[in-house]
């Protein structure tokens, strides 16, 4: 026993280079394994701080998302809001054109009704296509249709240079000799009235009638 004591107190008071190879092997894997385990713990850290991250933005995506469609549908909204508003502007434009149009149509066969000379002329049709007017008729003469013409120019609902005698021929009605005639005229709507500019001189002397009536 003695023996034993001795060679055991021996061995551990060996230098640190004699020291038997099993305790190196024990403490480089002991080494290995703690590296091991540290790029685990330093992988699992990236993981989960990724894994949050990806999270993180896919939340931020969604939201997004969901924003652009919603300016999406009321972008679609306001272009078809405004397609409709267009569609009624359109709508409104043709009733008020149908409305001057018949407004039109009244005050010309007013001004004809009056310009027409009944005792030296007779208008057998008219017709209206279009902004061209269309009359057909007999008078007593050439002259009657020239004088016709005049009055039609010289309308406001008439084209000046609109105003065209298509044709005129002689015909004979129960003994007379009478002239048929066709012409046409191009209808138009009538220029605002301007109202007159107000002279200075009036002003001045209506100024100067007032003060001498003080």
């Amino acid at each position: 026993p003695a023996a034993g004591w001795r060679q055991m107190i021996r061995i551990n008071l060996l230098p640190l280079g004699k020291r038997p190879v099993e305790e190196r092997i024990r403490k480089e894997i002991t080494v290995f394994f703690l590296l091991i385990f540290f790029s685990l713990s330093v992988m699992v850290y990236f993981h989960i701080d990724h894994t949050r991250t990806i999270k993180q933005i896919t939340a931020e995506k969604k939201t997004v998302d969901s924003e652009i469609r919603r300016y999406q549908d009321r972008q679609r909204q306001l272009q078809e809001l405004q397609e409709k508003h267009k569609l009624l502007e359109q709508k409104l434009g043709v009733i008020e054109q149908l409305k001057r149009n018949r407004d039109l149509q009244v005050r010309v066969l007013d001004q004809l009704a009056i310009m027409v000379p009944t005792d030296k002329m007779w208008i057998n049709t008219l017709t209206q296509k279009g902004n061209t007017l269309t009359l057909t008729g007999v008078a007593r003469g050439n002259e009657v249709i020239a004088q016709f013409m005049e009055a039609l120019e010289k309308s406001p609902y008439i084209d000046a240079n609109g105003v065209v005698l298509k044709q005129s021929r002689q015909v004979k009605i129960q003994g007379f000799k009478l002239k048929n005639f066709n012409l046409t005229a191009r209808v138009i709507v009538p220029a605002p009235a301007k109202e007159a500019p107000q002279k200075k001189g009036g002003k001045q002397k209506a100024k100067s009638s007032s003060g001498g009536a003080v």
